[in-house]
C-alpha cells in the first residue's frame, strides 16, 4: 500500500469515528475553508489539515453536505489564493517603513515619532523642527496614536498604501482583487448510518490483507456506461470481487436496485452483497445470480470470518474456472 493510500485510510477512520461521535452527542460540526501559505485552501477535519479535494470526496459520497459559502480574495491575474499584504509609503512607494507612536506640535504643525521630541526631562518635549519646548498635552502638543515613517523619503503618515502580492509575484490593489466562493461543509446524517458499514469494510480489508489479498475500500470504478461507481470494497482479483454491505438503515428497494444496476455495468466483476438475515427473499429476484452473490448474516461484525470465507471462495472458484 502506498503512503498516500495509507494516509487516507487513517484519515477515513479518523473522520468516521469523529463524525459518528459528534452526531451521537448532537453536535453541529462545520468545516470552513482557510488559506495556508504555499498550499492553498485547506480544511481542519477534526484536527487534521486536509486539502479541499478530500472534502469534495466525502461530499460526493454523501458523507458531507454544503451548509454555506465563504468568499475569499484571489489574484485577478492568475487566480492564486495565497496572498500576502504589502505596506508601502503612499508618497514614494517604498516598503522600508516603520511603525511609530506619533506626536504633533500644534504651533508649527510638525508631526513625527515621539522619540524625536523627547528630552532628558520627563514630561517635557522639544519640537525637532522649530525647537520650541512643549509640556502641555492638548495645548502644546497632541499624541494622535500610532503611524508610520518612511526611511527612504522621510514621510510621516498614519495610513500606509496597502497592496497585495500573490505567490507568483503579481501585485494588486485590494479593490482590484477578485472574489472566489468556497463551500462550508457540515456532517451529513448519513454518516451515522454509514459508520457500521465503514467499520465492517475496514475490518474486512485488514483481514484480507493478512491473508495476502489486496483490496481497496470505497474504490471509484468506471462502468461500461461511462458512469463512475463506488465499490465499498474492491477485491483485486480476476474477475474482481466487489463487497457491498447493506444494513437495515440503508435497506430499501431503490438502493438494492442500484446494486443490481452497478453489478451489470461493471464488467469482469462479481458482487458479494451482504444483507441482514431478516430481509425478505423477494428482493433477491432483481439480481442476476451470475453477477450478484447474496449472503445474509445475523450480526454483521460477528460474521467477519464467514464473509471473508465467502470472498475467498468466490476468488478461488473464479480462479479455478480460469485455469
Amino acid at each position: 500500500m502506498s503512503k498516500t493510500k495509507g494516509f487516507f485510510n487513517i484519515l477515513d477512520a479518523h473522520f468516521f469515528s469523529s463524525a459518528y461521535k459528534a452526531l451521537s452527542q448532537g453536535k453541529v460540526v462545520e468545516f470552513k475553508p482557510k488559506i495556508k501559505q504555499e498550499t492553498g485552501i485547506t480544511y481542519d477535519l477534526f484536527g487534521i489539515e486536509v486539502p479541499e479535494e478530500r472534502l469534495q470526496y466525502y461530499r460526493e459520497r454523501g458523507f458531507l453536505e454544503v451548509s454555506d459559502e465563504i468568499s475569499l480574495p484571489v489574484c485577478p491575474i492568475c487566480g492564486e489564493v495565497c496572498l500576502h499584504p504589502l505596506l508601502l509609503c503612499p508618497k514614494c512607494g517604498s516598503m522600508n517603513i516603520e511603525k511609530k507612536e506619533l506626536m504633533a506640535h500644534y504651533d508649527c504643525g510638525y508631526i513625527g515619532p515621539v522619540e524625536e521630541f523627547e528630552t532628558r526631562e520627563p514630561g517635557v518635549y522639544r519640537c525637532p523642527k522649530c525647537k520650541k519646548t512643549m509640556n502641555r498635552v492638548g495645548i502644546d502638543y497632541g499624541r494622535p496614536g500610532f503611524g508610520f515613517t518612511c526611511k527612504k523619503c522621510g514621510s510621516v503618515f498614519q495610513v500606509p498604501l496597502i497592496e497585495v502580492e500573490c505567490q507568483k509575484g503579481h501585485r494588486n490593489k485590494i479593490q482590484t482583487l477578485d472574489m472566489e466562493k468556497y463551500p462550508v461543509y457540515r456532517i451529513s446524517p448519513e454518516v451515522k448510518k454509514f459508520a457500521a458499514i465503514y467499520y465492517a469494510i475496514e475490518e474486512l480489508r485488514k483481514r484480507l490483507a493478512s491473508l495476502g489479498v489486496e483490496s481497496e475500500p470505497f474504490a471509484r470504478i468506471k462502468g461500461l456506461s461511462g458512469i463512475t461507481h463506488t465499490a465499498p470494497l474492491y477485491v483485486n482479483a480476476k474477475p474482481a470481487v466487489i463487497v457491498d454491505i447493506v444494513t437495515e438503515d440503508f435497506l430499501d428497494e431503490k438502493y438494492l436496485l442500484g446494486v443490481a444496476v452497478k453489478a451489470v455495468d461493471l464488467s469482469d466483476t462479481i458482487t458479494l452483497l451482504v444483507l441482514p438475515r431478516n430481509v425478505k427473499s423477494d428482493f433477491e429476484k432483481i439480481f442476476n445470480p451470475e453477477k450478484v452473490k447474496v449472503f445474509k448474516v445475523e450480526d454483521l461484525m460477528n460474521s467477519m470470518d464467514q464473509i471473508v470465507n465467502e470472498i475467498l471462495t468466490l476468488i478461488g472458484a473464479r480462479l479455478h474456472e480460469k485455469t
